[in-house]
């Protein structure tokens, strides 16, 4: 149920998603509110007021440590994703470039797989990262193309042999980056930081409840600031730990980049 939720939420706009967060978190929260106003009397919640804060301010500090740790921990893992696409498509560009100082008709093989492996990556794997997949043979088959290609080319000049050399080095680096693409889109927050999530900011709202204040409509309004502070942050982890999902997702634009800058070398503007 929660992993239907959670994917409800990030297929939503930004504004909408947030909106949904803070607006299912407050209702729920002020209908809880009710119960207990309802249940508890009035006059036994005003009598435990001092402990019930004192309690609260423990609960809360605590709920608020580690509330601020997984977000500061999932926005890192976002820009690390973010990093690791730039990384990708700069070995990529390199990699082409080096290729003009190897002899055709290699080369212009090897350029051409280059070429065909960028427009895959945006045109393919994109939508499929965004849809929740995190497999695409033909990216992996295009660059064991490549490897192949590159691995057999056996050049006699001194100089070749170096640039050969140092784009095994950089076909090696792209390997990498390429499975730290798909290890950060495939992977997540785990279920019992999950748990611990939603347990802590319901124990933290379970814990306001407790006050005996005078006016219930003041209540009623702080349970629900409460409720919506809380939600804010959440909404922020759950959209960020999808980066390559949803409308904030980490962007193809150092692939589309390449893509152009290969075919204005290609096809030069008059």
């Amino acid at each position: 149920m929660f992993v239907a939720l959670n994917n409800w939420i990030v297929e939503l706009p930004t504004t909408l998603a947030i909106a949904a967060v803070v607006g299912i978190s407050v209702a729920v929260s002020v209908f809880g509110l009710v119960l207990i106003h309802v249940s508890v009397p009035h006059p036994l919640r005003r009598a435990h007021n001092e402990v019930a804060g004192f309690t609260i301010a423990v609960v809360g500090v605590i709920y608020a440590v580690l509330l601020a740790f997984i977000a500061v921990a999932v926005w890192e893992d976002f820009g690390k994703a973010d990093a690791l696409v730039q990384t990708e498509a700069n070995l990529v560009g390199n990699l082409y470039r080096d290729t003009v100082g190897l002899p055709d008709p290699p080369a212009t093989g090897l350029r051409h797989t280059l070429f065909v492996y960028a427009e895959t990556v945006v045109q393919d794997e994109w939508p499929a990262l965004a849809a929740g997949r995190v497999e695409d043979a033909a990216g992996w088959q295009l660059m064991d193309k490549f490897h192949l290609s590159l691995a057999q080319f056996r050049p006699s000049d001194p100089g070749s042999q170096a640039i050969e050399t140092e784009m095994l080095h950089n076909l090696n680096a792209l390997y990498d980056a390429r499975r730290g693409r798909f290890h950060a889109a495939g992977e997540g927050l785990p279920p019992i930081l999950w748990w611990n999530l939603i347990a802590g900011a319901a124990l933290t709202i379970v814990f306001s409840y407790l006050f005996g204040v005078p006016n219930f409509a003041m209540h009623v309004v702080m349970v629900a600031m409460l409720a919506a502070s809380i939600a804010l942050v959440l909404s922020l982890i759950i959209l960020l730990d999808n980066p390559f999902r949803g409308q904030n997702h980490v962007s193809a634009a150092p692939f589309e980049r390449l893509v152009r800058t290969v075919e204005d070398m290609a096809y030069p503007k008059d």
